[in-house]
């Protein structure tokens, strides 16, 4: 049991609910709410970088297939309301197509972007643009990528040519 003046804090992607049941489980009673809410916190954030991952990659491929110069494309984006600096870290990977080295592997954006979609129905909230986002992710972890960074959605939503 923990005493005064110790902290619990979570590192792992988990929803709030099975976060909470974690702390209680292990600990014995104790105020978790906070813990609870720095779940739910962090699947936020990680909802985030895989929709913005997921729109950018799309995003380039068209600005690609449509023959325009990327860097017109990210010139103008970075001037918008629009950008996210996760753009620019991700570009250089899915430009060359090189999803080695990852800093996030795209089986475990998988497996949180499962969590949220759970999380977010039990809500009552709408994950219908989230179902789209983890079949690409589901493509990408069958194959070759499960352990690659997770900009290799890229490699899903924008197939080589033939």
């Amino acid at each position: 049991m923990l005493g005064p003046g110790h902290t619990v804090g979570s590192s792992g992607s988990t929803t709030p609910l099975q976060n909470k049941h974690g702390i209680h489980n292990r600990f014995g009673p104790a105020h978790i709410e906070p813990v609870g809410k720095a779940a739910a916190l962090k699947l936020a954030l990680n909802q985030l970088i895989g929709s913005l991952t997921g729109a950018f990659a799309l995003s380039l491929g068209l600005v690609q297939r449509h023959g325009l110069e990327v860097e017109t494309f990210m010139s103008i984006l970075r001037n918008s309301p629009l950008y996210a600096s996760t753009f620019d870290k991700k570009l250089p990977r899915m430009l060359e197509r090189n999803f080695a080295d990852p800093n996030f592997p795209a089986q475990h954006l998988l497996k949180d972007m499962r969590l949220v979609e759970r999380e977010a129905s039990a809500l009552g909230l709408t994950t219908t643009q989230l179902a789209g986002l983890c079949r690409i992710l589901e493509i990408a972890a069958a194959g070759e990528f499960a352990t690659q960074d997770y900009s290799a959605l890229f490699a899903v939503v924008v197939p080589p040519e033939a």
